[in-house]
């Protein structure tokens, strides 16, 4: 960027575009952000460039990078007579985030301690965010008609390894929650040998995954080298933002009667180990099955759960409803693989509690991408989630 700047302040007015033109075909030929090597060791120096010619004011929003209260504090700077904005940020070598940009047409209010960005502002620019066209990698959002734009540093956890799933039994049906009252569809993927007593992986939020066929791939490369068994694949898609928060944080025996609901699509299948997995709100319910229901629930995986539940500051670390339940629990929890964004300020000791109230018991199963340099973001969920699944279901080989 200052090889640029330099070459811009020394180019007459009409050598600026062509200058542009040659560092986005050069510099950022293999995609954006450009990254760099740090003089501090262990990072880097991530750049995200965004073009065009129409956005005067142009905003970098990052995965708990950006604070979502003070959105002004990542304004992109403008290059002098050019249409790049640029903004320069050193991490750690294993980040990885999901990112946006925001290009309103007038500037957002840097927000003081005493007065965060509201909701409503912040509802009101979602009409402005812009994926990243020159982005590495792209991923529906289901939140927002612009995709997820990715970046990834060199040692940041890397996409699981794949194969085509080919030859799975495909049946859609439709269960009415018990606390929402919402009619969501569950998806079902039976291996072709996945018999009636096959394992049965239990994914909430099912919709996300169903855009996604790397979970389906990773599951399957992993069936046909012999590391976990044949399974049935259980996608139980959400009822929305509002349906969730009421379907996933629910009592026992409303959790109960949503695990039985999902039991009868299945034909046969009640007496099969299952294994519940979901992130956020997901990762709570999840957990909370693992305690709650640790007969039919054989284990559970969950990606940043949701343990400041019920709490009315959520934005503060609290222990929520799964510790006084594991708390008072007869028995043994079933195993669980907790999974962790480190950036997740808020959340983040609050589940690190959890892993070592787990692990204290040895109810705990650790997989190398646990912990992981990122915040509460889909775009690590889902390359940690099928690690997560097969140290859970080697068990049953």
């Amino acid at each position: 960027m200052q090889r640029l700047e330099a070459a811009l302040a020394a180019a007459s007015a009409d050598q600026v575009p062509a200058l542009v033109d040659r560092f986005v075909a050069t510099e950022l030929a293999d995609g954006t952000p450009l990254i760099e090597q740090s003089p501090k060791p262990g990072h880097s120096i991530v750049t995200f460039c965004y073009r065009g010619a129409g956005a005067k004011l142009v905003y970098l929003a990052a995965n708990r990078l950006t604070d979502h209260l003070d959105p002004a504090d990542t304004l992109m700077r403008r290059l002098d007579r050019t249409d790049l904005a640029v903004l320069s940020v050193e991490m750690p070598n294993d980040w990885i985030a999901g990112y946006q940009f925001i290009t309103p047409p007038a500037p957002l209010p840097s927000a003081a301690l005493h007065e965060p960005f509201t909701a409503r502002q912040l509802q009101s620019i979602s009409k402005f965010i812009r994926t990243d066209p020159l982005a590495r990698e792209h991923l529906p959002n289901k939140l927002h008609p612009e995709q997820h734009s990715v970046v990834a540093l060199p040692d940041a956890i890397a996409l699981p390894a794949s194969s085509r799933a080919e030859g799975w039994q495909r049946s859609d049906h439709q269960i009415t929650t018990p606390v929402s009252g919402s009619d969501v569809p569950v998806t079902v993927f039976r291996h072709p040998q996945a018999g009636a007593d096959a394992p049965v992986v239990l994914v909430l939020d099912g919709e996300v995954w169903l855009q996604d066929d790397l979970l389906i791939n990773s599951l399957h490369q992993a069936i046909g080298t012999g590391r976990i068994p044949p399974i049935q694949l259980v996608l139980l898609h959400a009822g929305g933002a509002g349906a969730r928060q009421l379907d996933y944080a629910c009592e026992l025996d409303e959790s109960e009667l949503l695990l039985e609901k999902v039991a009868d699509v299945l034909e046969g299948s009640v007496s099969a180990p299952w294994i519940t997995a979901g992130s956020s709100l997901g990762g709570l319910f999840a957990m909370l099955s693992a305690v709650r229901h640790r007969g039919p629930i054989a284990g559970a995986v969950a990606q940043s759960p949701s343990l400041w539940w019920p709490s009315d500051a959520p934005m503060n670390p609290v222990v929520g409803r799964w510790f006084t339940e594991f708390a008072d629990a007869a028995g043994a929890s079933s195993p669980v693989v907790v999974q962790l964004g480190l950036l997740e300020n808020t959340l983040a000791t609050t589940v690190l509690e959890a892993r070592e109230a787990l692990r204290s018991r040895g109810e705990l199963i650790e997989t190398p991408a646990d912990l992981v340099r990122g915040g509460h973001d889909i775009v690590w969920w889902r390359r940690a989630l099928p690690a997560g699944l097969i140290a859970q279901l080697s068990r049953f080989n």
